[in-house]
């Protein structure tokens, strides 16, 4: 394989990822209206979602890692070192253009999709910390000394009422 086909092929890979990762970016904005909504059902299916997105994103990896080591045995360079600029002055001018726009798209959407995933977990964080301090709560309010009655009603410290089962 050729530098230059090697070249295209990385091209076609970004493209893909590309696309790939914008699909990834509007799953986690649904995560986030659905964190908000409190809607644990829609939430599962966009991470169900996101987890085939991310199977399909690490498979184009290994397709990426393969053109990148094809380019650097072609050139004597390590993949390492490979940057997307270096290879895009190895491309034909039309996947040197698609591997720098798309180079792009993909510095963009990986920031945009890093600051969804925290916002998504403080999302979550603050959602769970509310929990918590209801479920300490509750448990301080059960945990005084109700006393139940024949009738069934119960009765808190000092004999006040804290249930009505006519209400």
């Amino acid at each position: 394989m050729t530098p230059l086909d090697a070249a295209a092929d990385l091209a076609q890979v970004l493209t893909e990822e590309s696309r790939l990762c914008a699909q990834l970016l509007a799953v986690t904005d649904a995560e986030e209206a659905a964190i908000a909504a409190s809607d644990i059902e829609r939430l599962t299916t966009l991470v169900d979602e996101k987890e085939q997105l991310l199977e399909l994103l690490a498979a184009l990896e290994t397709e990426r890692m393969t053109a990148i080591t094809a380019i650097a045995l072609a050139t004597g360079r390590s993949a390492d070192a490979l940057t997307l600029t270096e290879v895009a002055d190895l491309a034909a001018p039309e996947a040197r253009a698609t591997l720098l726009v798309t180079g792009e798209e993909l510095r963009r959407a990986g920031l945009a999709l890093a600051d969804a995933n925290a916002r998504n977990t403080r999302l979550l964080e603050a959602s769970a910390e509310l929990v918590e301090r209801w479920t300490q709560y509750l448990k301080h309010v059960i945990s005084r000394s109700l006393t139940y009655q024949q009738d069934g009603s119960a009765q808190g410290p000092q004999g006040r009422r804290v249930l009505d089962r006519t209400a």
